[in-house]
């Protein structure tokens, strides 16, 4: 049997035997075309490197013939090791063609990420996305503890703070955000989903964007160092357009302060919520800085 471990694959063979490894373990599924896509091979490379792959892992994919698609089996294991952090960003950034690593000689230093999903978790949501199904899940809440829950995710979301999947719960017959740490456990429910109840063209609050309108905060000292560190004319304000979703979330993470009258300190909040009552009206800002009714989720 080829070796990955002792050369049985060039570099650039390993790097396509890599992509087969991710996007069945994320997506599910995946075809010799997205390999040509990907790498601009023939399709005759293609299936060498499907070939050589279910050499080295047999008990991995199922051919679908009449999809012409190559499925995850239920006893799949990762060829590779995956790097928690470069998973995160491949699935956020996606994959760059023609972009080379190089050498980078100016020293930069980062906040550590302290909330990361488990990768198997994190697949189990990928795929039930891909394929348009639901989950059976164990989800550990602040507020009522464990509870088992049919879900229908359509979306991953990364506030910055940490990783959430927004679905439709037939529990609460709502559209809510679990966050992936708290899943303790996950699995494919079959059946089709109602998708004009369920689907995310239904999540009126994922789909209708909002306008949001941040300003130095009123009560600052020096309001003109705030205005600097964001790149602001004198008098001139932040206008961002957000998800009405995820409006709460952002503007947690920015620190921004969204108590009605811009009652918080301006020493830990520099930036204010301008027109706060039109935004609440339209957005769940529970978690927002300083609003009135700040719960957990």
């Amino acid at each position: 049997m080829p070796n990955l471990a002792s050369g049985g694959a060039s570099p650039s063979q390993r790097e396509r035997l890599w992509q087969i490894d991710f996007l069945v373990r994320f997506r599910g599924q995946v075809t010799r075309q997205d390999l040509v896509r990907r790498f601009g091979i023939a399709l005759s490379n293609a299936t060498r490197d499907f070939t050589l792959y279910r050499q080295l892992a047999p008990d991995n994919l199922d051919y679908d013939h009449s999809d012409k698609v190559y499925r995850r089996t239920p006893g799949f294991q990762p060829l590779f090791t995956y790097d928690r952090e470069h998973t995160l960003q491949t699935l956020t950034l996606g994959q760059g063609v023609g972009l080379e690593a190089c050498a980078q000689p100016i020293l930069v230093d980062a906040a550590p990420t302290l909330n990361q999903p488990d990768l198997d978790v994190l697949a189990v949501v990928s795929r039930t996305i891909y394929a348009g199904k639901a989950l059976l899940i164990r989800y550990l809440s602040i507020s009522s503890g464990e509870t088992t829950r049919e879900i229908v995710p359509h979306s991953l979301v990364n506030t910055g703070l940490r990783w959430h999947a927004r679905a439709y719960c037939r529990t609460h017959a709502q559209f809510r955000d679990f966050v992936l740490t708290r899943i303790t456990s996950a699995e494919e429910v079959g059946g089709v989903i109602d998708t004009a109840v369920e689907s995310r063209a239904q999540d009126q609050e994922w789909n209708h964007e909002l306008a949001l309108e941040l300003i130095p905060h009123p009560r600052a000292t020096y309001a003109r160092a705030i205005e600097l560190d964001y790149g602001l004319a004198p008098g001139q304000s932040i206008r961002v357009s957000a998800r009405a979703a995820m409006a709460g979330y952002l503007l947690r993470r920015w620190g921004v302060d969204c108590s009605p009258q811009a009652e918080l300190s301006p020493n830990e909040y520099q930036l204010a919520l301008r027109d706060f009552e039109e935004v609440a009206a339209v957005a769940n800002l529970s978690i927002a800085p300083g609003f009135p009714t700040e719960t957990s989720c």
